[in-house]
């Protein structure tokens, strides 16, 4: 027997429509949040830290608690019982995919797949990962980081990725989409269980939120979690940025002459702050994940890198310390207002170019808990 979800109520009470769901990202469109954050005044006289490590001499801050990340318990599956379903899959293959009513074995290839199984407390429920990032039990639980882990890359052969997920046992597969991915990889996990592939593009990561949701037979816990964190953005936005400073997001590369850049607008992190409104400086302001021109009454301000809050993005790599390192002793860098004002804070990659609401938690909680700080000595 083969049901279809019901249909979605129309309008913005649950916030679960696709309608919806371009609202949601990145979030701030969404929203009219109101009020000013703390002066500069109160950011010097009540500084927050939350330093648990060190990077490179630079307290990192980790909000995250990866033993908390995912929800205690599994949500309660939306179509109980058995019998398949059908959902939507952007392809390659079949656009219409048909799944358990409730699937019991997940095989989750691809970050936001982890992190919404996570959310949704299907942790105990996940057989097998791929596509987490070198560092994900930043935030993520090791037990489910050292899950198996299924190649479904373009450059492994489709059999042998239809190989390892049958030795899993999944009843679902959740793929996410890649570059001209190539159709024979999706058709040999098809073999194996109903494949669902999602839009992994980040800053599409809401709808592919709902979308995987839905593949775990829960779209409206799916939808839940967005106005989670649109609630946890507006609060934050209420009780910390002040509109007159300029937050800078930068990436510690190792490459170039200073091993430092500003990050991408397609990242997290980058959406998160602008869920917050958080005023960018002139050369690095985004909408909606991508890079805008200053406006033309924007005034110069020095170098591009500096703000009066750095945020500084490490991590992901087996040299990150020692890239680290060697660009926070660069003079661009201790020669940057920010660092000089100790005004710059260390987050982790994993958490900061992750995708899904897991992430995006972790992110928000590290903008609350240090853009109104004062960064520790290093």
């Amino acid at each position: 027997m083969t049901d279809s979800a019901p249909p979605r109520r129309p309008g913005p009470v649950r916030g679960h429509s696709r309608n919806t769901t371009r609202i949601v990202v990145p979030l701030a469109a969404g929203l009219v949040l109101a009020g000013c954050g703390p002066s500069p005044v109160d950011m010097v006289e009540h500084p927050v830290t939350t330093t648990p490590s060190r990077m490179a001499g630079e307290e990192l801050q980790r909000s995250a608690e990866p033993e908390e990340a995912c929800a205690p318990g599994p949500v309660p599956a939306q179509f109980p019982g058995a019998g398949e379903r059908e959902v939507s899959s952007v392809g390659p293959g079949d656009d219409r995919v048909e799944v358990p009513r409730s699937p019991e074995r997940v095989l989750a290839l691809g970050a936001a797949a982890v992190d919404v199984a996570c959310a949704l407390g299907l942790q105990d429920l996940v057989v097998g990962t791929s596509g987490l990032p070198l560092d994900a039990d930043t935030y993520l639980p090791r037990p489910l980081v050292d899950l198996p882990v299924v190649p479904a890359s373009d450059v492994v052969a489709p059999e042998d990725a239809a190989a390892a997920a049958r030795d899993l046992s999944p009843d679902v597969i959740v793929l996410a989409a890649a570059e001209d991915r190539d159709p024979s990889v999706v058709r040999a996990l098809s073999e194996v269980a109903p494949t669902v592939v999602y839009d992994s593009d980040v800053p599409d990561w809401a709808d592919a939120t709902e979308a995987i949701s839905d593949a775990y037979g829960r779209p409206r816990a799916g939808g839940d979690l967005l106005l989670d964190v649109i609630d946890r953005a507006r609060a934050t936005d209420a009780a910390t940025t002040p509109r007159d400073t300029q937050v800078s997001l930068l990436s510690v590369t190792g490459e170039g002459q200073d091993g430092v850049v500003v990050q991408r607008p397609d990242t997290l992190g980058s959406l998160m702050l602008e869920a917050v409104n958080a005023r960018r400086p002139p050369a690095q302001r985004t909408r909606d994940g991508e890079r805008v021109p200053p406006a033309p009454e924007s005034p110069a301000r020095g170098d591009e890198l500096d703000g009066d809050v750095i945020f500084a993005v490490v991590g992901g790599g087996p040299r990150s310390e020692e890239r680290a390192r060697e660009a926070f002793g660069t003079d661009r860098w201790q020669d940057l207002d920010a660092v000089r004002a100790r005004r710059n804070f260390v987050v982790d990659r994993a958490v900061w170019e992750g995708a899904g609401p897991v992430a995006a938690r972790a992110v928000l909680e590290d903008i609350t808990e240090s853009i109104n700080g004062i960064a520790p000595d290093g």
